[in-house]
């Protein structure tokens, strides 16, 4: 077992498989889009975990939204969700006020941790779960394309609650990212790395996202969703690998 990493050569059977790190995501696609939001907001919904986002103004902090369609993985074929705010790096250290968190960002070296991450099947959550500590449930999450645009939708007892919709318009392959992930792993908080690499890209600010009065997307509207997007765009082939979390300091 490595000295830097005390989780590198764990392993887990989660639904029969038998899975370690690097975890691999061999196909799937994606919409995102970054959102300017409540720092106040987002400090409350992430209390818990101890880690404060990183803000880009006076209040503002930066939350990414995904809709994720995944078709080969070892975790299994299913839909996801992902809500995560940009944090400050743990441990905190000295930074020019919000310029250094918009270069991390636009860097990819800017730290997430993710707050909201429904999926559609059991083997997906366990190893959210399990290995990552991430905060994973089980939802209705349906997945379909309509008029060049992807449209991923989240239904409770039948009722949609929420749709995002992206044009799906690109073809440019874009550079392999390497992203700092922070999540709450057994009990503490670690660091994991996510690499991926997309092709099939097209970048804009067309993102459509429209809510309900649902009490399931409640934190959103406190956000101030749904708004005009930074940015938003859509990966048609998404290939990534996670690896084990370490223990931050």
């Amino acid at each position: 077992m490595s000295a830097s990493n005390p989780h590198a050569n764990r392993r887990y059977n989660i639904e029969g498989a038998d899975l370690g790190y690097p975890t691999l995501f061999h196909e799937g696609s994606t919409s995102v889009a970054m959102y300017v939001v409540s720092s106040k907001v987002a400090n409350e919904l992430i209390a818990d975990s101890g880690f404060t986002v990183a803000e880009v103004a006076p209040g503002k902090a930066v939350m990414s939204f995904a809709g994720v369609h995944y078709t080969d993985t070892e975790c299994g074929r299913y839909e996801e969700i992902g809500c995560a705010f940009f944090v400050n790096k743990h441990p905190r250290r000295p930074v020019i006020p919000y310029l250094s968190t918009w270069v991390n960002i636009v860097r990819g070296r800017q730290p997430s941790f993710t707050w909201y991450l429904p999926v559609t099947q059991k083997s997906a959550l366990e190893c959210g779960v399990q290995m990552w500590g991430y905060p994973k449930t089980i939802e209705d999450i349906r997945h379909h394309q309509s008029a060049g645009r992807t449209i991923t939708c989240l239904f409770r007892d039948g009722e949609q609650v929420l749709s995002f919709s992206v044009s799906n318009q690109g073809g440019r392959d874009s550079k392999p990212v390497n992203s700092p992930v922070y999540s709450i792993f057994e009990g503490t908080p670690h660091l994991g790395h996510l690499t991926q690499n997309f092709s099939d890209v097209g970048y804009g600010r067309d993102a459509e996202m429209v809510l309900s009065d649902h009490a399931l997307v409640e934190p959103l509207l406190r956000l101030g969703l749904p708004k005009k997007p930074l940015i938003s765009g859509h990966m048609g082939k998404l290939r990534f690998s996670m690896s084990a979390p370490v223990p931050l300091p």
